[in-house]
């Protein structure tokens, strides 16, 4: 009877603890979308200002496969960093939602290509395009912390794609954002995957 009752309790423990940490995770939310908001309409042409804080580190080899995103939602615009990297050329792709649980599969993209619209509404390369696996991952976000934890939608896409990647072969994460969306802590589950460094328009943070 009292091991049931270990069982049960730890059940319990385990729910509200997750319970409390969605709870975390939507209050963060909201604050930090406020906060991305602000900041977008403050700074238009802060996407442009990630090019000069990228570290050489990470910067692209010539034919390197790097993944980057169509901005939504007030999220900072990458397509000067892209940009940049094509001229030097790097090879572009961009993430296609495949399915409500799945992985981002990463379709070939050059800047200036036509776009479709994909799942949940979102820019996607045309689905003829080549699937590529990238090397680099331009990673759009909510908000961060110093330590490299990254809050997202809460859809998981982006988690589940690292990890996949992680699990076939070597990848960098690079998340890009404006500096108003760093936050204290960053709640997270033992799903969430880690960045190897943020970008913004003040600067580079590196865990």
């Amino acid at each position: 009877m009292e091991i049931r009752q270990r069982r049960i309790w730890s059940r319990h423990a385990f729910s509200t603890c997750i319970m409390l940490t969605g709870w975390r995770k939507a209050r963060a939310r909201r604050a930090a979308l406020a906060a991305r908001k602000a900041a977008a309409e403050q700074a238009p042409d802060a996407g442009a200002r990630l090019v000069e804080h990228f570290p050489d580190a990470f910067w692209p080899a010539i034919h390197q496969i790097v993944a980057g995103y169509r901005p939504i939602r007030d999220e900072i615009d990458p397509s000067a960093l892209m940009e940049t990297f094509a001229l030097e050329q790097a090879r572009l792709c961009l993430p296609c939602v495949t399915a409500p649980a799945a992985p981002l599969q990463f379709r070939a993209w050059s800047p200036g290509e036509a776009l479709v619209k994909g799942a949940f509404k979102v820019d996607e390369p045309d689905p003829r395009a080549p699937v590529l696996t990238p090397s680099l991952v331009l990673v759009p976000l909510v908000a961060f912390d110093k330590a490299g934890r990254r809050l997202g939608y809460g859809a998981g896409f982006y988690d589940r794609t690292l990890q996949a990647l992680r699990n076939a072969g070597a990848v960098t994460a690079i998340g890009l954002a404006y500096a108003a969306q760093e936050v204290r802590r960053v709640p997270v589950d033992a799903h969430d995957v880690a960045l190897d460094a943020i970008i913004t328009e003040r600067g580079v943070i590196r865990p």
